[in-house]
């Protein structure tokens, strides 16, 4: 599937891109990341203009998180609980909402940039659970801007390398949710340990 869609995007270039990025936007696997940055190596060869690839990248991004948000908002709470029963995204259903409740509106920033693969379901929680569309919006187009100029980024500076950056960028960002999940249970934790001793005192 990867290498068909690398080819296409050699030769359909900036169209490819855009769709693959928007239907990544709402879950369904296809290796945006990867096709981002070998575009972003596309362009320092001269194959693309960098700047209609940020763009054209960047707007199929915020229109597939509106989308997400909005199918969220029409289909309510109750979708997650359907979700959650399939065997391939229920688990991964089951942790976005756990980092939303955790993170909250910061929850947005980090699924789209170290967290990425929680991107999509923290969208489809944002508009299912009414968040503001405005603070859903500004915080998602920073998301989406700082996870496109990445890509672009690394991508063109290292256009001889994508497929070792590509592994190496997929290693740090499960270390990142890994972090990200223990720091938040250690919260938790410490924040438990001292309500229990808040009480403990109370009684004396």
């Amino acid at each position: 599937m990867t290498d068909i869609l690398l080819a296409f995007a050699t030769d359909y270039g900036l169209y490819v891109v855009s769709v693959v990025v928007f239907l990544a936007a709402l879950g369904i696997p296809l290796p945006a990341s990867i096709l981002v940055l070998t575009s972003g190596g596309l362009a320092a060869t001269g194959d693309l203009s960098i700047i209609e690839l940020f763009i054209w990248t960047f707007t199929a991004f915020v229109i597939g998180d509106q989308t997400a948000y909005q199918l969220g908002k029409v289909a309510g709470p109750g979708i997650f609980d359907k979700l959650s029963t399939y065997k391939r995204v229920g688990p991964v259903v089951l942790r976005s909402e756990v980092f939303y409740q955790k993170y909250g509106l910061l929850a947005i920033l980090l699924s789209r940039t170290v967290a990425s693969p929680l991107g999509p379901y923290v969208s489809y929680i944002c508009g299912a659970w009414s968040m503001s569309r405005m603070q859903y919006t500004i915080t998602a187009l920073i998301g989406a801007g700082m996870w496109v100029l990445l890509y672009i980024t690394i991508g063109y500076t290292f256009a001889g390398s994508v497929p070792e950056i590509s592994s190496l960028m997929s290693s740090v960002m499960l270390v990142g949710v890994a972090i990200l999940f223990s720091l938040g249970f250690g919260l938790k934790l410490a924040l438990s340990w001292r309500a229990f001793k808040n009480q403990q005192i109370s009684e004396i």
